[in-house]
């Protein structure tokens, strides 16, 4: 899990979240969810990973700037202000 701020100075957290990937088998994509209210349903975005470590190492070795880019895409996606 990493945090990124937003445009709009919104605190997020880059997480990995469980997903059913290519031949039906358990992984995870890669998701956004605000930083004080990690109860809620996180963004999700359409990358996906085979498994939850890749998901993590990959999610560390982004840099910020395409993190921000992801983040902007899926909550452009998701309807999300």
């Amino acid at each position: 899990m990493r945090q990124i701020t937003d445009d709009q100075g919104h605190v997020w957290e880059a997480v990995g979240a469980e997903a059913v990937v290519a031949h039906m088998r358990k992984g995870a994509v890669l998701a956004f969810r605000h930083a004080d209210g990690p109860a809620c349903e996180p963004v999700r975005t359409t990358i996906a990973f085979n498994s939850q470590a890749a998901a993590e190492l990959a999610i560390r070795s982004m840099s910020e700037k395409e993190l921000r880019r992801r983040l902007d895409w899926a909550k452009t996606s998701a309807g999300v202000v």
